[in-house]
């Protein structure tokens, strides 16, 4: 909200100190003030500095010229030159109060408020408070602080008393009211200035933003829209709109608005960034890569641009220099200014590049600002891809924590075998217990567990991993289609035909073997088996004969 009156201020406030010639007795002097009137609506406060300077010379003999040149210097960024123009208007004529004021609106945007308040004070003391010109030129000051808004309506109110039909006090009325957070009184004031001057962008402009204030951005569109059509050159309502699109993600029509709206300011550098995100929204990365390279030739080049030139060079797929302009951020940002999603658009620049073991690096930076399950999900799905076991294992467990205990079953299948290649057995059996309550219907969870047991029973003393693989042969068997279980049902087959073997349960060793044979009839362990079996029985009926 601050930040939207903050716009209708420092947007083309100064401005309306012009409009105010129109009261002069002096009737040459309306041409130059009205010109850098319109010239500060577009933006180019260098000409109205010209203009009103000329009009100076023109009229050394008239302070009211200074009092206008002293404000043009102010929005001009001049606040030094502002001072003698003002100091010079009260030497050319000290009864003429728009210089007190002047000063007064200085030392007030200055914070040095006591003085303003007695240069103010003096200013209504010498007219007694009845000069239109003057109670405009105190308010206006006076609305520089927001202690003063009262102050600055009460003196408004008198204005409008005296001059009842002033354009410039319905302005600031409006102004006023919409420091007060009053809509309604703002857009009727906005309104009537609207039909004094029907040609001024301003009134409309000035409703709009109480429009946009109040998030009513369809009416905020309509009366920028507005002030384009009352002056098709009014530099700060295609700024908005360029704003007002940006928010709305209308990126073409952004980009349009703030291309006008540079064409018509003097000073297009300090919008040249917002304009370079419109574009980089638009997808326009050609075009936004040569604003941005161009803002990080400034001295005063910020991190914020840097990250948004490799963020656009990346989508550009300009690889190489994107890299090197992450490095220029990560190396000006502060460590405040750094946000996950700017190691993970690194990440995943560096990845392009097949510099995996350097995105890992960005990814756990990543994570270490901001716990992302999708983050964390890339780096164990990355670790256990490249086989690096232990840092798997680390990675998941973050991950289990990422996902609030909840891991998938395609998680607990790769830390299951994490653990199972790491030598971890009995956290491996543990993790494929999990995995077994997720997938009790398949023999995966149960192949696993029985093989992670095996290792710690070598010898088959235990039979540690019996019920597992008694239970893979149960639901393979139950399968007609066993393509898909067959290298489980293989171990199954394998570990049976040995264990009854142990316990001499040849029988059970030889029908479970011959499954083994007709399931994978290449299998070595069976055909060898099987033979040896032929090979003992052929050898004691052979010693059977011989007795």
């Amino acid at each position: 909200m601050k930040e939207l009156i903050k716009r209708a201020w420092s947007g083309g406030i100064m401005l309306l100190f012009f409009i105010a010639a129109a009261t002069l007795a002096v009737a040459q002097e309306l041409p130059a003030v009205k010109q850098a009137r319109q010239q500060m609506e577009i933006e180019q406060t260098n000409k109205a500095v010209a203009t009103l300077s000329e009009a100076v010379k023109a009229n050394p003999a008239d302070a009211t010229l200074l009092y206008y040149l002293g404000m043009a210097q102010i929005a001009n960024g001049e606040k030094e030159k502002a001072e003698i123009s003002f100091q010079k208007g009260l030497e050319v004529n000290p009864k003429e109060a728009l210089n007190l004021a002047g000063k007064g609106y200085l030392r007030m945007i200055e914070n040095n408020v006591a003085e303003a308040k007695t240069l103010l004070d003096q200013a209504l003391a010498q007219t007694k408070s009845k000069n239109a010109p003057v109670l405009k030129a105190v308010a206006q000051a006076y609305l520089q602080n927001d202690k003063f808004t009262a102050d600055a309506l009460t003196l408004l109110q008198k204005a409008k008393s005296i001059e009842k039909s002033d354009y410039e006090t319905f302005i600031l009325l409006g102004d006023a009211y919409t420091k007060q957070v009053k809509g309604g009184e703002a857009v009727s004031a906005f309104e009537t200035a609207a039909t004094l001057d029907p040609k001024s962008g301003t009134p409309q402009y000035k409703i709009g933003v109480v429009y946009q204030r109040s998030k009513n951005l369809s009416s905020a569109e309509e009366h920028f829209n507005k002030a384009i059509v009352a002056d098709p050159n009014y530099a700060l309502a295609y700024k908005e709109l360029g704003e007002l699109y940006y928010a709305q993600k209308k990126a073409p029509e952004a980009v349009k608005a703030y291309e006008k709206y540079l064409s018509l300011t003097e000073r297009p550098e300090p919008a040249q960034l917002r304009y370079a995100f419109f574009l980089f929204m638009a997808k326009d990365y050609k075009k936004a890569n040569t604003v941005f390279e161009g803002l990080t030739k400034r001295a005063d080049v910020s991190a914020t641009v840097y990250k948004y030139y490799a963020y656009s060079l990346t989508e550009a797929v300009e690889l190489a220099k994107a890299e090197q302009v992450f490095g220029q951020y990560f190396a000006k940002a502060a460590p405040t200014e750094i946000q996950a999603s700017d190691y993970v658009y690194l990440a995943r620049l560096l990845q392009k590049q097949a510099k995996d073991s350097l995105a890992l690096v960005n990814f756990k930076k990543s994570l270490e600002l901001e716990m992302n399950p999708e983050i964390a999900q890339t780096i164990a799905d990355a670790y256990y891809k490249q086989k690096k076991y232990p840092d798997a294992i680390e990675a998941f467990k973050q991950l289990r924590t990422a996902k609030s205990n909840k891991l998938s079953s395609q998680d607990l299948f790769a830390l299951g075998r994490s653990y199972y290649f790491n030598k971890q057995f009995i956290e491996a059996d543990t993790t494929f217990a999990e995995l077994a309550v997720l997938q009790p219907n398949i023999t995966i969870p149960y192949a696993w567990r029985a093989r992670s047991l095996a290792n710690l029973d070598p010898e088959l003393k235990q039979g540690l991993a019996k019920p597992y693989f008694e239970k893979v042969i149960e639901i393979a068997e139950a399968n007609p289609d066993k393509s898909k279980s067959k290298p489980d049902l293989i171990d199954a087959y394998s570990y049976m035909g040995y264990y009854y073997d142990t316990k001499g349960d040849f029988a059970a060793a030889k029908k479970t073997f011959e499954k083994l044979k007709e399931l994978d009839p290449a299998n070595e362990k069976a055909k060898a088996y099987l033979e040896a079996l032929k090979q003992a029985a052929a050898a004691k009926q052979k010693a059977k004969t011989a007795n």
